[in-house]
């Protein structure tokens, strides 16, 4: 498929994600770019909290009952806050002729967003290179099979999806399956295609507008502010781009693509903001809630160290009303309440580790050098370092100190420290402590500091941009006045002089700007990201595709031509051969390799090309109505991951196996007809 083809599918898929969100942004009263940039949280948090509920009172879920709900919910808030609508009075109250809106700072926000969306979808579309790419990695399995799931079974719920099925119900973030699930059911879209158009919403869109959000909250709305922010958006190797495809991390790239939106309503609702919020706080706190839950039901990770960010926000605004005359008491309490939040948030902390199992990555740099990749935030194999991000990110900090939104300088100090920390430190119990949440792998910790690196950079962007410009208009008011200079100097500058500062030269200088920041910026780092990427979904090294190839793809595609619907299918998981559930809807009898099975699975798993001389092998067999196997050879997706292959390395007609299709040399479907 072409991506001209895949332009129709792709914009369904945005529809379906924004529409619903933007629904309830309406009722909530949010306008301009809060009500934007909040479309697809709002929406996730729709689909993924339906979901929970649904799954509590026992409510089939799926596209009638969650359009049922996103309506109802959405006139329930329009109603609710119909009284703080009417008290508001002023400009933002009423409806606002159409030629007013068009201001400068509108417009520099459209080019922004458009400067920023369109250089990450850009990306994102070298890394993934063609619409319905497979990724090639080891997550994919669970991802893409609990997507066919949720959409054959209706069990959408977090707190139930762990299992798939096969294993006893367990918690698992289900918020990105839950929206992946509705759009494939409105669409009938295939589900590789829609996490892709996923990834390109999640990371474009919903990233950008998150940034823009956030970053305008914090230093004005004026056009060079946007416009940096925007560039600065999709300038990160790390994030948006190392976490679309590394993994394949879906659930955690959307819960981090939201935090930057949900930061920007915080500095709203704490009056941290440079512009104050002026319509409904009720509104604000209740988009802040869902957010939350948006975020919290893709991957909770992103709330705790949401939560430590929010702390260093409280401290702020604490700080602030010190200043100030209040009582004396209300500066006590809210001390008392920051230490007891601290307190509670190390609870949350430890509660919200993985096990130490399961945190099995390891320390890969001295601190010197795990620290120069916080601060360009390349991942840790990169090759080149993003020199110029690097400076501006710095210079952004020393404009910031002496801002009153310098506490995003220390909330990216502790993301850098604790980055440093998981990528450097041998102290096992120290890094687990504070890296367990996030299985001590430093690639997602890595992926969390552009958040707020990205109004960072915006500040330094434009404090550079702020000295060129006064340092051209100094030295043309000199020059028109100078003794020294001749006289066709002197007419040139004084004519220079009252150009410089007209809005055509802001126009054509901010143009030249962006221009610079991009041959700055996208660079030979970013080129490093995009060929990481394009390896994760055509694969690389000596196969040329890691889990699933094309005939392996054909094959899978295939299925229901000799499967029969009741018959499950049998194969190594690792090899791409769960995929069966997700491509065709065949029943597989492991949908991904860590989940656990029983005995008699474990009798199939081990002694399969036995079931002539086993007695166990065939009731085992008949049990789980295994009928077929899918032979995708021995290469598997994650050399670290175990599967044994030797309990059907012997699938021969003489022990009782027929061969029925093959679509390439590693690609075999295999009847079970020994136990007839």
């Amino acid at each position: 498929m072409s991506w001209l083809e895949a332009l129709p599918p792709y914009a369904l898929v945005g529809i379906l994600m924004i529409l619903p969100g933007a629904l309830l942004s309406v009722a909530l009263g949010l306008r301009g770019l809060a009500r934007w940039a909040c479309a697809i949280p709002l929406s996730v948090a729709g689909f993924g909290a339906s979901a929970v509920v649904f799954g509590l009172a026992g409510v089939p879920w799926n596209p009638l009952t969650v359009s049922g709900a996103f309506v109802l919910v959405a006139l329930v808030l329009w109603l609710a806050l119909l009284p703080a609508r009417r008290r508001m009075v002023g400009p933002w109250a009423g409806a606002v002729p159409l030629r007013q809106r068009i201001t400068s700072t509108t417009m520099g926000l459209w080019c922004a967003a458009a400067l920023g969306i369109g250089i990450v979808v850009q990306r994102l579309h070298l890394i993934i290179q063609v619409p319905d790419a497979y990724s090639q990695t080891y997550d994919a399995n669970f991802h893409y099979n609990a997507v066919r799931y949720i959409h054959d079974t209706g069990h959408a719920s977090s707190l139930t999806l762990g299992g798939l099925g096969v294993g006893d119900p367990t918690f698992y973030p289900a918020a990105w399956h839950d929206t992946a699930a509705f759009v494939t059911q409105m669409s009938q879209l295939p589900v590789v295609l829609t996490a892709n158009a996923m990834t390109m919403l999640v990371c474009g869109v919903a990233w950008v507008l998150g940034c823009l959000y956030f970053t305008t909250r914090l230093l004005g709305s004026r056009p060079a502010v946007a416009v940096a922010a925007g560039l600065m958006a999709s300038s990160f190797p790390t994030f948006p781009y190392l976490l679309s495809f590394y993994g394949n991390l879906y659930p955690n790239a959307m819960s981090i693509a939201f935090l930057p939106a949900w930061l920007g309503l915080l500095a709203d609702a704490l009056n941290l903001s440079r512009e104050p919020y002026l319509r409904s706080r009720t509104a604000l706190w209740v988009a802040i809630l869902a957010v939350t839950g948006a975020m919290g039901l893709a991957h909770p990770s992103t709330v705790v160290v949401g939560l430590a960010l929010l702390w260093i926000m409280l401290l702020t605004a604490w700080w602030r009303t010190v200043r100030h005359t209040n009582p004396w008491w209300l500066k006590v309490l809210g001390a008392v309440g920051l230490v007891a939040w601290l307190a509670i948030l190390q609870q949350i902390w430890f509660a919200a580790r993985a096990s130490q199992t399961a945190s099995s990555w390891k320390p890969h740099a001295t601190e010197p050098q795990a620290l120069g990749e916080a601060l360009a935030t390349v991942h840790p194999s990169a090759p080149h370092l993003p020199w110029a991000l690097v400076i501006v990110v710095l210079v952004g900090a020393g404009s910031l100190l002496r801002h009153t939104s310098r506490w995003v300088v220390g909330a990216w100090a502790f993301l850098v420290w604790l980055y440093v920390l998981v990528a450097s430190s041998r102290n096992a119990h120290l890094r687990y402590d504070w890296a367990g949440v996030w299985y001590n792998d430093d690639h997602r910790i890595l992926a969390l500091i552009p958040v707020v690196a990205v109004p960072m950079a915006t500040a330094g962007a434009v404090a550079v941009l702020h000295w060129v410009v006064s340092r051209a208009r100094h030295t043309a008011s000199r020059a028109a006045r100078s003794p020294r200079a001749s006289d066709g100097v002197r007419t040139a500058a004084a004519r220079t002089a009252p150009v410089l500062r007209s809005r055509t030269a802001a126009v054509v200088g901010g143009m030249l700007a962006v221009v610079v920041g991009w041959q700055l910026l996208q660079t030979r780092p970013m080129t490093d990201i995009v060929e990481y990427g394009k390896s994760q979904y055509a694969g690389s090294g000596d196969y040329p595709y890691a889990l699933v190839s094309p005939e392996e793809r054909a094959l899978l595609e295939e299925l229901p031509e000799y499967v029969p619907e009741d018959a499950v299918v049998f194969g190594n998981p690792l090899t791409g051969t769960s995929q069966a559930y997700a491509v065709s809807g065949t029943q597989v009898l492991i949908p991904h390799n860590g989940l656990p099975t029983d005995h008699e699975s474990s009798v199939i798993i081990h002694h399969l090309d036995e079931l002539t001389t086993d007695p166990e092998v065939c009731p085992a067999l008949e049990k789980h109505h295994v009928r077929y196997v899918l032979d995708f050879g021995t290469r598997q997706v994650n050399p670290y991951a175990y599967f044994d292959p030797k309990g059907y390395d012997q699938l021969t007609p003489q022990n009782g196996f027929e061969l029925v299709a093959q679509t390439g040399p590693e690609a075999k479907l295999y009847k079970i007809t020994g136990c007839d």
